[in-house]
């Protein structure tokens, strides 16, 4: 085999690997959103106001984490 096809192929091989990992880390942080918006509707809030709250304060947190993801990755 040549030099070349060789890295095209450890190259190949890399990406299927990080696109793996990626998408297994993408399934896992669905879950667990998936699982808070859960805990939410499980709690049955006695009225409309009461789960707008709840609503807001869960976006509040998907947003506190966005930026601290973000954050993480300037450093």
């Amino acid at each position: 085999m040549k030099p070349e096809a060789d890295e095209v192929a450890l190259w190949k091989g890399m990406r299927k690997k990080i696109e793996e990992e990626m998408a297994k880390k993408e399934i896992e942080t669905l879950l667990y959103w998936k699982g808070e918006v859960e805990k939410i509707l499980g709690r049955r809030p006695e009225s409309l106001g009461t789960f707008q709250l709840e609503i807001q304060n869960f976006i509040q947190r998907m947003q506190n984490r966005i930026k601290v993801l973000k954050t993480s990755l300037q450093k």
